[in-house]
């Protein structure tokens, strides 16, 4: 639709039209070809799709011509901004312009694959990467105060009677009352590290245990499962070893080459030393 719509003839006279006005008025007083802005048909076509990507329609000739317009004004505007030297000292500039060149440099940064051998060694290097920690399921009964009674009278009734309903014993919980399979980190990022220090030492044999202190309260607890933590050999996850080998070695390669590029210029801090 968009280049159907910059193909039609009345679109084309109104941005030539409007290039004829808008240059001559934005770029006024200049004549050389270094001072001359151009939009090409992607160009156009490129401010028409993002225009339809915002509005959720096609922009119509008085539309385009808008955007045309302002496209002009900002390319001349920003020009005579450099030229003017009013860039120099903005921070958003700065920041803007080392963003791109990080862009830049990164998709130039295409480290070669390394050969199976050094992919070995690497991974033997970092095998902690790959391993899988110590999976842990279980259950609770929570109680909002710490230190509450009813905590050591659920644990007593719990264990002496196993059929009965723990789900209805102790305060509401806004979270879960049965976790399966938790990494001990998400243990922790849940209940505090107390706690999940406390549960890892508790028998995974399925009997009530407590009461157990947590961030957000007490619990009495009843791990059914421990899965544990396992190093899988280098064949099984080759391909996910590649990825990261990859990764390291291009956040390298962009180290090196920011720094490469840093060494090209003299750096002088005020009040520090060399």
């Amino acid at each position: 639709m968009f280049q159907k719509l910059v193909r039609d003839p009345l679109v084309h006279f109104v941005v030539a039209a409007l290039l004829i006005f808008g240059i001559s008025q934005a770029v006024r007083g200049f004549s050389t070809r270094e001072d001359t802005i151009r939009l090409s048909r992607a160009d156009i076509e490129r401010l028409a799709a993002l225009y339809a990507t915002e509005t959720g329609t096609p922009p119509g000739p008085d539309e385009l011509r808008s955007l045309v317009v302002d496209q002009v004004e900002t390319l001349a505007l920003a020009r005579e901004a450099r030229r003017l030297g009013l860039e120099a000292g903005d921070v958003v500039v700065e920041r803007r312009l080392a963003q791109k060149m990080r862009f830049l440099v990164d998709d130039l940064a295409n480290p070669a694959d390394p050969d199976e051998r050094e992919l070995r060694k690497w991974f033997d290097e970092n095998r902690d990467q790959f391993a899988v920690p110590a999976l842990y399921s279980f259950d609770h009964v929570y109680f909002r105060e710490a230190s509450d009674p009813r905590a050591q009278v659920a644990l007593a009734e719990l264990r002496g009677k196993p059929d009965t309903d723990w789900l209805a014993e102790g305060d509401a919980f806004m979270l879960q009352r049965q976790y399966g399979e938790l990494p001990i980190r998400e243990v922790v990022r849940l209940f505090g590290a107390d706690f999940a220090q406390l549960l890892t030492s508790l028998p995974a044999d399925g009997t009530w245990q407590g009461p157990v202190t947590s961030a957000l309260g007490e619990h009495v607890v009843r791990v059914t499962h421990v899965s544990p933590a396992t190093a899988p050999e280098f064949d099984a996850v080759r391909s996910v070893v590649l990825e990261r080998w990859r990764n390291e070695a291009r956040l390298k390669a962009n180290a090196k080459a920011v720094s490469d590029i840093v060494a090209r210029y003299k750096v002088e801090i005020e009040g520090i030393s060399p």
